[in-house]
């Protein structure tokens, strides 16, 4: 009989909790429940996934119960500088799970201090006996999962991982050749949205299989390193890509092939090397070797038939061919390094950098979420002190520090959605509660129960949210706590009802939570984002002509690395908000026009990081006192508009962004022929020529988005689009 995977999974969750219900009843354990909530949070839709949170759900226990017994021995007896120690335990966890490679150990970390807590019943003497307990019932669950998840139908991400391995070098492929196509038809590229967001995917879609691979497979555990290189590897060629394309859609219709030398060699060999590295990891095959290939211009034919706009427009797409061709080649040394286990090229030092560049920095959003979390605490926790005998008491308060926390990583989910869905499920679990368990006559028939309630739920829920569902995740979780199962059970109406109480509160006190210290609306934090995003990139845009001085200073630097740090992440979080929109239910711009400001604030963004990073002093050197004025008026209408978009009240004229842009192009002079003149010189010239002509190429990006998206956001109604609606 053929099962599908979601049938599988659910049995086999569903397996699990009869076997730890079990055991924990046999040996006469207090509290199943927590084994039986290890279980629920650590089944996913694969082995590594399973196995991942299994490792870092003991990890996260263990530092977790050590930092509570270090806050219990530090105020034993100041139950106010106790809720303080923990907030701040809680709120550190929370800021750095939000951009974690191991998000589950902070999520950990985060709420099982509070369960801890609540097992002592706010008795604080009890903890080190109680923490013991809970470690003991959480291994309990993570190891029968763990032995079920192997042992039966094990879904191992080994296969996962070479079929998305292969899928992004086949779309690596297919978007290079869409481009190469256009660089020999002389047709102008369009910016395909869904090609690049599929792309995007693609390559995330391989880092999270690697990633379950390590932790499922013994022979990819085994050559981890050389894996996460290749990931690396792959996603600079994605980003060089999507460069490449950006600049096509500037110069593809110039005619590169002319005035770019050997560039049907260029094209045939990177047409190769994509071809190579996907039979090389599609066949387990070395990739062979790859010798650099420089694109150069043909200089002559550029100042004879180019204006200064086109010759900026080709010295982009160079810059952008010949950086594929360096990422490529590091690529096929990633791949022969896998096939060999040697590591002929450096480490993924960058990567490390870019991790913790991200995650040491402050983040608007990540800020917000921390008092979200705390909120719901500090309202929970006064109620309890505060509300004689409150129905759930520190229940309450554990209850919404874990949705809180799991929350954090998801503020787009529809909170409203959540709450019915899990009172819902627990309604539906009254019949089984009142008239079938007090018929039971033994563990066989109440295991039977267990089982046959818990297949259906994960099988329903997995399939109208997903297995890593927040709802799913809710709608196993709460009839455990329902049902309490235990070897003293006791049925109560004022209990059953009570808990669904219980339930109504926490979602009351979430409601409140969620809303401070900014709205959780999504279409608010969209246009927040989106706001964010373009001031960042105005600041970055004038910081270009500061003073060297002021450049130096520690502090500017800081100011420069936490707005370009926003520029990263920003496109990321609109996307993210943006899930949270009802497309079929949204005001003030339709459907393209959304997916449009997206489109545009991803290029207006991947364009601010370029300029940023063009190397000024080179570019001054061939740069005449007149051109760099046109340079810093230019950097400053741009600044101006973005500002104004941004949502800051400025007088402004798009059409002396335009003219400002083009009065470089007048003082370089439009034949470019003197500005040529000095790339024969030396080889330092020749790069500040290089570096100038890059930064006129990517200033008429800019032009051109920021007139684009200027257009567009006026003729959307973004008061509108943002207003409060009922959800």
């Amino acid at each position: 009989m053929y099962l599908s995977r979601n049938a599988k999974e659910s049995i086999k969750i569903a397996l699990a909790l009869v076997i730890v219900y079990a055991i924990a009843m046999g040996i006469n354990w207090e509290k199943p429940f927590w084994g039986a909530f290890a279980v629920i949070v650590c089944s996913q839709a694969n082995l590594g996934q399973s196995l991942n949170r299994a490792i870092l759900w003991m990890l996260g226990t263990l530092f977790a119960l050590l930092g509570g017994w270090i806050i219990v021995a530090s105020f034993p007896q100041d139950r106010w500088l106790f809720m303080i120690a923990l907030s701040v335990w809680v709120a550190g966890c929370v800021y750095i799970l939000q951009r974690s490679k191991r998000q589950y150990f902070w999520m950990t970390c985060g709420y099982v201090i509070l369960m801890l807590w609540d097992a002592t019943g706010g008795d604080l003497s009890l903890s080190y006996e109680e923490g013991i307990f809970r470690i003991q019932e959480s291994l309990l669950g993570i190891i029968v999962y763990g032995l079920v998840a192997v042992l039966i139908w094990p879904n191992c991400s080994r296969e996962e991982l070479h079929e998305a391995a292969v899928s992004l070098l086949d779309m690596h492929r297919a978007f290079a050749d869409r481009c190469f196509l256009r660089i020999q038809d002389r047709k102008k590229v369009k910016v395909l949205r869904d090609k690049r967001v599929e792309l995007l995917r693609a390559d995330t879609r391989l880092r999270t299989a690697i990633n379950d691979a390590s932790s499922d497979s013994y022979e990819i555990w085994e050559c981890r390193r050389h894996w996460k290189a290749l990931g690396y590897r792959t996603t600079a060629v994605t980003q060089s890509l999507l460069k490449l394309e950006e600049s096509l859609a500037l110069s593809s219709d110039l005619g590169i092939m002319k005035f770019l030398l050997n560039m049907n060699d260029y094209l045939e060999v990177m047409r190769g090397r994509f071809k190579r590295v996907r039979f090389a990891i599609a066949e387990d095959e070395v990739a062979g070797d790859a010798r650099e290939r420089v694109v150069r211009g043909d200089v002559e034919k550029v100042k004879k038939e180019l204006s200064t706009p086109e010759t900026a427009a080709i010295a982009v797409t160079r810059r952008s061919l010949n950086d594929l061709e360096v990422e490529t080649r590091a690529l096929i040394n990633a791949v022969n390094d896998l096939k060999s286990l040697e590591f002929s090229s450096s480490s993924t030092s960058s990567e490390r950098e870019e991790y913790w560049f991200g995650l040491l920095m402050p983040d608007p959003d990540r800020l917000a979420n921390v008092v979200r979390v705390l909120v719901g605490i500090w309202i929970s926790y006064l109620a309890y002190l505060f509300v004689p005998d409150m129905i759930g008491g520190l229940l309450v308060v554990l209850l919404i520090t874990i949705i809180a926390i799991i929350a954090s990583v998801s503020p787009q989910i529809n909170l409203f959605k959540s709450c019915i869905y899990t009172i819902l499920v627990c309604l539906m679990s009254a019949p089984l509660y009142f008239l079938v368990m007090p018929k039971l006559q033994g563990f066989y028939s109440l295991g039977l129960m267990v089982f046959f309630w818990t297949f259906t739920i994960s099988y329903f829920a997995n399939r109208m949210f997903g297995a890593q569902s927040m709802i799913r995740t809710l709608a196993l979780l709460f009839p455990q706590i329902i049902f309490n199962f235990n070897n003293y059970q006791t049925y109560s109406f004022v209990v059953y009802t009570n808990y669904i109480f219980v339930l109504a509160i926490i979602f009351c006190i979430l409601a409140v939570s969620r809303n401070i210290p900014i709205s959780s609306h999504p279409e608010r934090n969209f246009k927040k984002n989106v706001n964010r995003l373009l001031d960042s990139a105005a600041r970055l845009v004038v910081e270009g002509d500061l003073p060297a001085l002021t450049r130096r200073s520690i502090f500017h630097r800081l100011y420069v690395l936490y707005h370009l740090n926003i520029v990263v992440i920003s496109h990321e979080k609109i996307l993210y908000w943006k899930e949270g929109i009802d497309v079929n239910n949204i005001k003030g711009m339709s459907r393209d026009q959304m997916r449009r400001v997206i489109d545009l604030l991803m290029l207006i963004a991947n364009q601010v990081k370029i300029l940023y990073g063009i190397d000024h002093s080179k570019m001054n050197l061939v740069a005449t006192k007149s051109m760099l004025r046109e340079v810093f008026i230019w950097r400053s209408l741009a600044g101006k508009i973005l500002f104004y978009l941004s949502g800051e009240k400025r007088n402004i004229n798009i059409k002396s962004l335009r003219r400002g842009y083009r009065r470089i192009f007048d003082r370089v002079n439009v034949d470019v022929g003197g500005l040529m003149e000095l790339w024969e010189n030396d080889e330092e010239t020749a790069k500040g020529v290089s570096n100038f002509l890059y930064f006129l190429g990517v200033t008429h990006c800019i032009s051109n988005y920021l007139d684009e998206f200027y257009k567009l956001s006026e003729s959307v109604d973004w008061k509108y689009f943002c207003e409060e609606r009922c959800l």
